[in-house]
């Protein structure tokens, strides 16, 4: 083959070059690749919001009435310590920055012998009672607008309840915590628990009868056997032996 053959086959083979890389070239011009800012694939995610439940948690309030009747007054005397700065609680005690405290539940507010109130708290009216005395021991100044007392408040509920309780005992007379009402579910619930309470308690007791009853009645039977046989033989021990009867003349027919 001549030179000529070559050169053609060259050329042949320098064309086909010439426009791969030609075609390539101008499908990068006309379309523009995407590159991500970061390197992956993209895989959609349905909407979490959109088919999840809400979960809303509902707090049950528990009554001031229902947190005294369960409140601990030895609790209370640890709580009173913050207060003790200000106040004294035992009866004749002094006046301090405020009022001694004794006998304060159920009092008329600004009635404590010899100490000068605020005429915030003498114009008041108002009367301690549990309630009143919850609020003011949250926040003061709600309670009697313009009060001298500066107190941050006790903030939970448990120790307000047995600071309470602990100051209810702190007088001659105290007052009784007040009422709470049990919820009809709880108290069927508590009734239905004392009734499936009574019934294993009768189903036990029928079930010890039946096992010990038996026993207890063979048992018995046995010792009146017992005693007959011994009565018996007394009696006969006791009975002298009878002579036999004279004959008559119809005997010996």
């Amino acid at each position: 083959m001549g030179g000529l053959f070559w050169n053609s086959v060259f050329g042949v083979i320098l064309a086909t070059a010439l426009v791969f890389f030609g075609i390539r070239e101008l499908g990068h011009k006309l379309v523009h690749p995407h590159i991500p800012d970061k390197p992956g694939y993209a895989i959609e995610v349905a909407d979490a919001d959109a088919g999840a439940t809400q979960v809303v948690e509902v707090v049950k309030e528990v009554s001031l009435a229902e947190l005294l009747a369960g409140a601990s007054a030895s609790s209370g005397e640890r709580v009173a310590k913050k207060c003790g700065a200000c106040h004294t609680f035992d009866q004749g005690g002094a006046n301090k920055v405020g009022p001694n405290l004794w006998g304060l539940v159920g009092r008329k507010a600004a009635t404590a012998a010899g100490f000068k109130y605020s005429s915030a708290m003498s114009s008041s009216d108002l009367s301690w009672d549990y309630e009143t005395l919850n609020g003011f021991l949250i926040k003061p100044k709600d309670v009697v607008p313009g009060t001298a007392m500066s107190f941050a408040g006790i903030k939970k509920a448990k120790d307000r309840a047995n600071l309470l309780a602990w100051m209810s005992q702190k007088s001659d007379a105290p007052v009784a915590f007040p009422a709470f009402a049990v919820p009809v579910e709880e108290a069927t619930v508590e009734a239905s628990d004392s009734a499936s309470t009574l019934m294993e308690a009768v189903s036990d007791a029928v079930q010890t009868a039946k096992e010990t009853v038996p026993e207890q009645a063979s048992n018995v039977v046995e010792s009146v056997k017992e005693q007959v046989v011994e009565t018996s033989e007394k009696v006969e021990e006791a009975i002298p032996d009878m002579p036999d009867a004279p004959k008559t003349e119809g005997d010996d027919e």
